[in-house]
């Protein structure tokens, strides 16, 4: 199977929210359902929540376009849904370096 543009965002898409959601059942289970709520009922925590997992997205569709193999990409990208966008900070990094080393060759 060709990964297109379009496949390739359905399936980050879709990996994204089965990851998000497999997040929330663990958070949920680890601290329970009232801290959660709390911040759920709270306006700013479902913006923040949101705002997060759609820079998750966005990061993985760059990923995705960027890298030369889907593996290496979803690996990234399972990263930045599991451990925040530090890993989004490092892929950039390595990104840049990359980049630098091919124009002075």
């Amino acid at each position: 199977m060709i990964m297109t543009g379009k496949n390739i965002a359905i399936f980050i898409l879709l990996s994204a929210i089965t990851i998000f959601l497999t997040a929330c059942w663990l958070a949920y289970q680890a601290v329970g359902w009232t801290g959660f709520d709390r911040v759920i009922a709270e306006s700013w925590g479902l913006v923040t929540l949101l705002d997060v997992f759609l820079g998750g997205v966005v990061m993985a569709i760059v990923i995705f376009l960027n890298e030369d193999k889907a593996w290496r990409a979803g690996l990234w990208t399972v990263g930045i849904f599991l451990l925040g966008h530090t890993i989004s900070a490092f892929w950039l990094l390595q990104y840049i370096f990359r980049a630098q080393r091919l124009m002075r060759s």
